[in-house]
């Protein structure tokens, strides 16, 4: 997976979506792509706009349940032709964010340069941090139909 850093205090879900769908898409692809998505409901409430962008563009989306939200062990043993996203807040800074899991580990866009950290060591980071899980969930991103873009992105970190 390509590692991409945040340009701004507020993109980490267009760097989360780039790294997870792989070439050919790139941050300004999906930055471009995202002004067509509604960010916020009638309420002003923000929404997972990104949900109906992935399925739009080929890939399923799933919630998982972390079977143990302690350890993230599930981020650990993806299935074959996965990426995920792990959504979280940052108390306080009042903020979500958002991370992007593959095989090889977990990038988190805020750190310049974004680079692979073990699911163990990126749960000690959260812990000290105080982050704070959303729900117990993370969400699993695959292409739709196996098509073998994601297969090939991951053989190439």
């Amino acid at each position: 997976m390509e590692k991409i850093s945040q340009r701004t205090a507020a993109d980490c879900v267009v760097c989360v979506l780039a790294m997870v769908m792989g070439q050919p898409y790139t941050y300004e692809r999906v930055l471009q792509e995202s002004k067509k998505y509604p960010k916020t409901n009638a309420a002003g409430q923000t929404i997972a706009w990104w949900k109906g962008y992935l399925s739009d563009e080929g890939f399923e989306v799933e919630m998982r349940p972390l079977s143990d939200p302690k350890s993230f062990s599930d981020l650990a043993s993806l299935p074959e032709d996965s990426r995920a996203m792990l959504v979280f807040q940052i108390p306080h800074m009042k903020i979500g964010h958002i991370v992007a899991i593959d095989q090889f580990g977990v990038i988190d866009p805020q750190d310049h340069p974004a680079e692979y950290r073990s699911v163990d060591d990126f749960c000690g980071i959260f812990r000290v941090e105080g982050w704070r899980l959303y729900s117990a969930h993370f969400w699993l991103v695959r292409r739709r139909n196996g098509s073998t873009a994601l297969s090939h992105a991951q053989a190439n970190p």
